[in-house]
C-alpha cells in the first residue's frame, strides 16, 4: 500500500513537471489523521522557495482527481503534510486476505535469493553465560527471523570460546580447589557453579599476584598445546580438568539455547580458528628490512601488531609476546573459516557495543588481507543490560548469569499463575515461555544500540508494555474463537459475500483493522533496518487496539456483523502470532 501511495505522488509530480525529490511516507502518530502521511510538499517547497501549504494543497487537488482505487482521499494538514486515507472496501479486502493467509501473512521477498550467515551469542566456556549473552541471543535470533520473513536463506552460527586466558584462569582456579571438584553424578548446576567460582578466583589472582599470573600464563600455553603442540608434552591432569569443564559448559549452553528457542545450524569453537588465524597473521607480516613490503602486520616488542592509526584507529596485538594468537587473530581466522564452510552473500556478527572499537581494527586488518570478505561482513552492536547495581563484571565476580536471570523471572511468573489451576507440567511450560517472553521483549523493545535498564517486575507483568501482555492478547483472541467454535459458529473464509453482499452489514472500521494492514510493511521496514524494535513497537500497538476492540464490542452476538468481528479477531491472532514468531517468543496454549 505504501508503494501505491508513492507511485500516485510521483505520477502527480511528473504530470506537473516537478523535479523528482526524496520524500518520506510515514504513518501518522494518530490514525485520525489518516493511514499514511508524506512530507513531499515541504521538501519541494524548500527547493522551490514556495509556501509548503500552498504547494501541498495543489498536490492534493491533483491527487484527488485521479486517486488509486484503494485510496479514499488525500488531505493537506499542518505545515504542509499530505495525509492519505484507505477506502473501507480496501480494508475489508485486506482483512479477508489476512484471515485466509493466516500464519504466512506478512512474509516478503525483499531478500529472496540472498544467503546470509548470522553469528551471535558467542559465550565463553569456563565462564558463566551472562545476561550480555542473552542480549546477543535475543537480538541475533530475531534479526535472523526478520531476514527469513523477508525471504533470505539464513545460517545461524555460534562461536564458542574454548581457548584463551578466560579458560586458563578458570582451569588454574579449578586446580587450586581440586578438593571441591564435582563428581560425575553431581548436578550440572553444581558443576557450572564450581567453574564460575574457579574463574572468579583465577581472575582475581591474575590481577593481584605476580606468581599466580605467571602460572596462569603457563596454563594458557598448555591449553594451546592440547591442539597445536606435541602430545607428549600434554599435562594429563590439566587435560582431564579441561575436557570435563568444557563439556559441562557446552551442555549448560545447550540447555539455555533450548529454553530460549534458538537452534544453531553450526557451532564453531575458538580452538578450530586459532591456528588458521595465527597462520594468516604470520603470512602477512611486513618485512622490516624492505620499505616496499606490502605486509599488513608489524613486529613490536616481540609481538605482532596491526597499527590501526593508519585507518584513524588504534594499534592492537594479534599475536602476543609469548607467540600465542589473541582474540583478534582468532577472529581473522573465524572470518576465513566461515568462508570455507558456508556459501554466503553476507555475514552479520552481533556483539556488545563495547567491542565496537576492537571490531573496527580487526575489520581494517581483514580488509587489507581479504577485501571481498571484509566487504561482506557487517557488525551489529547492542547496548548493555543494566541492573540497579550497575554494569556487570565477571572478573570481579559480580556477573549476573543468564540462568539466574531466567530463574528469577520464572519464579515471579510461578507466583502470578499459582492460583490458576494449571497442572504441574503445563504450568512449568507456561512459566518458562512467559519468563523468556518477558526478558526477550525487554531486550528487543528499544533500538539495538541502547543500554537497557532491566526491571524484573515489569518484564513479566501481564499488563502494559511487556512480552507476556502480547502473549495474553493472543490467548484472549483464541478464547473468543474457541467459544464461537463451541457454539457451532463457522466463519466463512471468503468475506466478500459477508461484507459486500449483505445489505444489513454496517460496520465502521476501527483502528484495529488499519493497524493490521501495516504488518507486511513493518516486516519489510524491520528487514531494511535490521531493527527488532520496529516489530515490538508495532505489536504492542496491535495488542492495545485489540483490547480496546474487545472491551467496546460484543463479538459473539448473532448480529449481521458477528462473522466479520470473528474474522477480525482471527486476523488479529494471526498478526500477533506471526510477530511473536519473528521475535522468537512462544505463545502458551493457556495463561
Amino acid at each position: 500500500m505504501k508503494q501505491i501511495v508513492r507511485e500516485a505522488i510521483n505520477k502527480v509530480l511528473a504530470s506537473a513537471q516537478l523535479s523528482a525529490v526524496d520524500f518520506n511516507i510515514e504513518y501518522p502518530a494518530d490514525l485520525k489523521f489518516g493511514d499514511y502521511s508524506t512530507n513531499v510538499a515541504m521538501v519541494l517547497a524548500k527547493n522551490m522557495e514556495k509556501n509548503p501549504r500552498d504547494l501541498a494543497q495543489a498536490i492534493v487537488n491533483d491527487l484527488n482527481r485521479d486517486l488509486p482505487p484503494q485510496i479514499e482521499k488525500a488531505e493537506m494538514a499542518g505545515p504542509g503534510f499530505i495525509n492519505f486515507f484507505i477506502k473501507k472496501e480496501t480494508i475489508f479486502q485486506k482483512i479477508s486476505e489476512v484471515f485466509l493467509t493466516g500464519n504466512h501473512y506478512g512474509r516478503s521477498k525483499l531478500f529472496a535469493g540472498q544467503k546470509i550467515v548470522i553469528e551471535y551469542t558467542d559465550p565463553n566456556t569456563f565462564k558463566q553465560f551472562h545476561i550480555g549473552h542473552l542480549m546477543s541471543n535475543a537480538i541475533g535470533e530475531t534479526v535472523s527471523r526478520i531476514l527469513e520473513w523477508n525471504g533470505a536463506e539464513i545460517t545461524r552460527l555460534c562461536y564458542q570460546s574454548d581457548v584463551g586466558m578466560n579458560v586458563a584462569k578458570a582451569l588454574w582456579g579449578m586446580v587450586q580447589n581440586k578438593a571441591a571438584f564435582p563428581h560425575d553424578d553431581d548436578s550440572l548446576a553444581d558443576k557450572i557453579k564450581f567453574i564460575g567460582e574457579a574463574y572468579t578466583a583465577g581472575a582475581a589472582k591474575f590481577e593481584e599476584d605476580e606468581n599466580s599470573k605467571l602460572e596462569i600464563q603457563e596454563v594458557n600455553k598448555k591449553v594451546f598445546n592440547f591442539f597445536n603442540g606435541d602430545p607428549k608434552d600434554d599435562d594429563q591432569e590439566l587435560k582431564i580438568y579441561y575436557e570435563k569443564g568444557k563439556a559441562w559448559s557446552l551442555a549448560h549452553f545447550d540447555e539455555l539455547y533450548a529454553k530460549l528457542g534458538t537452534k544453531f545450524d553450526r557451532f564453531i569453537l575458538e580452538s578450530s580458528t586459532s591456528a588458521l588465524g595465527e597462520k594468516i597473521v604470520r603470512d602477512n607480516i611486513k618485512d622490516p628490512e624492505d620499505p616496499n613490503s606490502t605486509g599488513v602486520f608489524e613486529l613490536s616488542d616481540g609481538a605482532i601488531v596491526y597499527k590501526g592509526e593508519q585507518d584513524g584507529l588504534h594499534t592492537r596485538v594479534f599475536i602476543n609476546s609469548q607467540g600465542l594468537p589473541t582474540y583478534e587473530a582468532k577472529d581473522i581466522g573465524l572470518a576465513h573459516f566461515k568462508d570455507q564452510i558456508a556459501d554466503f552473500d553476507k555475514t552479520i556478527v552481533v556483539t556488545a557495543s563495547e567491542q565496537k572499537e576492537y571490531f573496527k581494527v580487526m575489520m581494517a586488518a581483514l580488509a587489507r588481507i581479504n577485501a571481498d570478505l571484509a566487504e561482506k561482513t557487517e557488525h551489529i552492536t547492542h547496548g548493555m543490560m543494566m541492573l540497579e547495581t550497575g554494569k556487570m563484571s565477571s572478573r570481579k565476580g559480580l556477573v549476573v548469569s543468564g540462568e539466574s536471570l531466567l530463574s528469577e523471572a520464572e519464579e515471579m511468573v510461578r507466583e502470578i499463575i499459582a492460583d490458576r489451576g494449571f497442572e504441574k507440567e503445563a504450568a512449568e511450560k507456561i512459566v518458562t515461555d512467559v519468563a523468556v517472553a518477558g526478558i526477550k521483549y525487554s531486550i528487543l523493545k528499544q533500538a539495538t544500540g541502547r543500554d537497557i535498564i532491566y526491571n524484573p517486575k515489569t518484564a513479566v507483568t501481564f499488563e502494559g508494555d511487556s512480552g507476556p501482555y502480547l502473549q495474553y492478547a493472543v490467548n484472549r483472541a483464541k478464547s473468543v474463537l474457541e467459544k464461537a467454535a463451541d457454539a457451532g459458529i463457522v466463519i466463512d473464509h471468503d468475506l466478500k459475500n459477508l461484507v459486500f453482499g449483505n445489505e444489513k452489514f454496517e460496520w465502521q472500521t476501527t483502528n484495529l483493522e488499519r493497524m493490521i494492514l501495516r504488518f507486511p510493511e513493518i516486516v519489510i521496514l524491520a528487514g531494511q533496518n535490521l531493527a527488532p524494535h520496529t516489530i515490538t513497537n508495532y505489536l504492542i500497538q496491535i495488542a492495545g487496539e485489540f483490547n480496546s476492540f474487545y472491551a467496546s464490542h460484543q463479538i459473539i452476538d448473532n448480529k449481521p456483523d458477528m462473522a466479520y468481528k470473528l474474522a477480525l479477531t482471527a486476523a488479529t491472532q494471526h498478526v500477533l502470532e506471526n510477530g511473536l514468531q519473528i521475535l522468537g517468543i512462544r505463545v502458551p496454549a493457556k495463561m
